[in-house]
């Protein structure tokens, strides 16, 4: 049986790590392809952890990108391994290869990190796509993915995987597991796993595509997709998975680990969906119902950490709208605590929300307009106010929380880019004059941080249909921010690279014919060169999809009904 530890075999300062027999019960390695620090700092990823060695017929060790990207030399023996520095394709716990173990789970969170997913693979002595495995003839690992990316859609994980836990994993896992490891390649062991609920086996479905013109052909577009044929056996469609989560037994305690992004506070999640419908908004529209945990499930994950961690991280897309927010904030500041939400939305900041905030030590809070025109916030349907803003800086600001960051999406589709720019650079103005009218009263002004996001259109979401701006048009609007605010005291822009932002819309839009473009990327990037990248692009990103196009994850039932997402889409446009 496992037990908690600290240092060993994995990262130093490791808390309630669990270290087991290799003998015992079904072996699984869990694989953030990510590096460590990103990974330990993932709450799911953690939970997953704590779940499958809480049982005594499994273990569960952990794998991650190694700390330069690249592939090395395995070390000898089937137990070397690092004690701080991840070995490619190797578990931290004991070293042993991917390929020794029954199951390799891969958690995607992000798109990009779909790009990791061949050297953690092939290092690990498992064949990396799913075709060629079945090809070979021979018994590997069974390969699962699970995580938000991989829900969203499961179609471009499933080019690695053999199976994807689509939604709440918790259950999923646990039948997984009781059902055993079999031969991915057979079609029977195929269907039972199909049975599943929440598991998508993307050997039992057939994509069919249009004919494509000679012009297509030549501009190297790729065929529209037509149809998804499903063989006998397998279910029509995947419910996604939507527990209750009353009805979820205690988590164990997760591992604490100070070589994380998130190091110095435990995580605790309180909430699943988010009660809001923005229209650019995956977490709101592929789960539409928001879920909340019961304050004593909490409050326990609290305590478990609380002798190694007085700092609390309340994990959820809408941790302010958790309903015992406020109650268990106030237990854990007078316990001598500190709380930090993932999140805090504007039109829920008040003088209490503000205190709490400033007693836990937040010196820069951050807040999502998204848009810097009310009207054009709200045809993406965040119906909040500037004033909204304003009014929750002052408030902010009075407790001392005088820096800010403010995020904002550029390209948005049928969007002009002087309105755009223009827009997000009045909102900053009059945001940081409310605020430093504040400011002097307390003595200081700190720096108001716009961070400028590529719209990327997602599944599910009533912007699936629109098309994203190319990474030219990103440019030019981030500098367009840059320009006018570049003289303004107080006031930076923050930009993610809009390559960045394009690679994650064909990594999160496409089917299994990224296959092709997955073989050739380096990890973590995608070239510009890439063999047919061009044409692919054109096809799944800077396109405008049909009202009946047929997407790739249609073959998962779950969110809002096709027209009323259509509805919304065609409202968006005056």
């Amino acid at each position: 049986m496992g037990r908690p530890r600290r240092g060993g075999a994995g990262p130093a300062n490791e808390i309630f790590a669990v270290r087991k027999d290799w003998g015992v019960g079904t072996r699984v390695a869990l694989v953030y392809p990510n590096r460590y620090a990103a990974g330990m700092s993932n709450l799911g990823f953690l939970l997953i952890y704590a779940r499958i060695n809480a049982r005594p017929d499994a273990l569960c060790e952990r794998a991650f990108l190694s700390g330069d990207g690249r592939r090395r030399a395995p070390p000898r023996g089937s137990g070397a391994g690092s004690a701080n520095s991840p070995i490619e394709g190797r578990t931290v716990e004991s070293g042993r290869t991917l390929s020794s173990f029954d199951v390799v789970a891969i958690s995607l969170s992000y798109e990009n990190d779909l790009l990791n997913v061949p050297a953690i693979l092939s290092a690990g002595g498992i064949p990396p796509f799913r075709e060629d495995r079945a090809a070979s003839g021979a018994r590997y690992p069974l390969i699962v993915a699970g995580g938000f990316a991989a829900s969203l859609n499961p179609e471009p994980a499933g080019v690695f995987a053999d199976a994807v836990v689509v939604g709440d994993g918790e259950r999923a896992v646990d039948l997984l597991l009781d059902h055993g490891p079999g031969p991915a390649g057979d079609s029977g062991y195929q269907r039972e796993l199909s049975a599943i609920p929440g598991v998508f086996v993307p050997g039992g479905y057939r994509p069919e595509y249009e004919e494509s013109s000679p012009a297509e052909r030549t501009s190297g577009r790729l065929p529209v997709l037509r149809a998804i044929e499903t063989l006998p056996g397998f279910p029509p469609r995947v419910a996604r998975e939507i527990l209750d989560l009353r009805s979820l037994s205690p988590a164990p305690p997760v591992i604490l680990s100070e070589e994380t992004e998130l190091g110095r506070m435990s995580l605790v999640e309180t909430s699943r969906g988010c009660p809001r419908m923005c229209g650019f908004c995956a977490a709101a529209h592929a789960c539409p119902s928001f879920r909340e945990f019961p304050i004593d499930r909490v409050r326990a994950a609290v305590d478990a950490a609380w002798p190694h961690r007085r700092k609390v991280g309340l994990i959820g897309a809408a941790v302010l709208d958790w309903g015992p927010f406020r109650e268990l904030a106030r237990e854990i500041l007078d316990r001598g605590g500190t709380v930090s939400p993932a999140s805090v939305r504007a039109d829920l900041v008040d003088g209490e929300i503000a205190e709490i905030l400033a007693r836990s030590g937040h010196r820069t809070v951050a807040l999502a307009p998204e848009c810097g025109d009310a009207r054009l916030r709200a045809r993406v349907g965040k119906q909040v106010p500037d004033e909204t803003f304003f009014t929750a800086a002052e408030v902010l600001a009075r407790s001392g929380i005088v820096s800010f960051k403010l995020y904002f999406l550029l390209g948005l589709p049928g969007v002009p880019r002087e309105e755009e720019v223009g827009g997000i650079a009045r909102f900053l103005g009059i945001f940081r004059e409310r605020v430093l009218e504040v400011a002097r009263g307390v003595g200081r002004m700190g720096v108001v941080t716009a961070v400028l996001s590529p719209f990327v259109p997602k599944p599910f979401t009533p912007l699936q249909w629109a098309s994203m701006a190319t990474e030219e048009e990103l440019k030019s609007r981030e500098k367009g921010v840059s320009d006018v605010v570049r003289a303004v005291p107080n006031v930076r822009v923050s930009a993610s690279p809009p390559w960045d932002a394009v690679v994650q819309g064909y990594l999160g839009l496409s089917d299994r014919r990224v296959s092709a473009s997955l073989r050739t990327a380096r990890p973590g990037k995608f070239l510009r060169s890439t063999p047919g990248l061009a044409g692919a692009l054109s096809s799944v990103v800077f396109r405008e999809k049909g009202g009946g196009e047929v997407f790739p994850w249609e073959v998962i039932d779950g969110g809002l009904r096709r027209v009323a997402l259509r509805a919304r889409y065609e409202a968006f446009f005056p």
